[in-house]
């Protein structure tokens, strides 16, 4: 499991904000979850290869509870109260969030996600949550975000990542994308899938 992911990867947002928090496949909670980055080799019915860095093939299996997410380029200004975000922010001395990454969940990805906030392995503050308000002015860009506790507020700089996940059909997976696989490994090496993610293409 990655441990620090750069704003430049291709699913780096996902890896840590997003795909960490769908839950395992039913009759697999005992097993360790694994991620999978590459690109699909093959499409064989309800399963993939998919090709990773070194050489390594991985068949993933796609079950009827996975999720296919794509992923989309989205702003702050796409945002509007009511919208289901997960955000990875940096905090300051102060206690001040300042945003990294933005994800707009689609309806069915966040009825399967941890909502709340913590703190993430690398430091950061993940926070699953509900909009109140979208602040966009010229002496700032603010999201304030419906917390058990209260209110939460984030700023957002405009070096933030923002992307909108949809959730989409298995059929719309095709060799040469890109993806990102979240899972559990069969004693065989069989990924069962609970969520893939690629990036729209162009």
């Amino acid at each position: 499991m990655r441990r620090n992911a750069r704003p430049t990867d291709l699913l780096a947002a996902i890896a840590v904000s997003v795909v960490l928090t769908v839950p395992m496949a039913a009759g697999a909670t005992s097993a360790e979850p694994v991620t999978v980055d590459g690109s699909i080799a093959a499409v064989n019915g309800s399963s993939l290869t998919i090709a990773s860095p070194g050489g390594r093939r991985n068949v993933v299996k796609i079950q009827s509870d996975t999720l296919v997410l794509r992923r989309d380029a989205a702003t702050l200004g796409a945002i509007k109260p009511g919208d289901a975000l997960a955000v990875t922010a940096k905090k300051g001395a102060e206690g001040s969030l300042t945003a990294i990454s933005i994800n707009i969940f689609s309806p069915q990805l966040w009825n399967r996600v941890r909502k709340g906030q913590w703190v993430m392995d690398t430091g950061n503050i993940m926070t699953n949550a509900l909009v109140t308000q979208v602040v966009e002015r010229v002496d700032g860009r603010t999201l304030y975000m419906k917390l058990d506790q209260g209110t939460g507020m984030i700023s957002v700089p405009t070096a933030a990542e923002i992307h909108r996940l949809t959730t989409v059909r298995p059929g719309d997976l095709k060799p040469g994308m890109r993806v990102s696989v979240r899972g559990v490994a069969g004693s065989d090496g069989t990924i069962k899938a609970s969520s893939i993610t690629f990036d729209r293409r162009g």
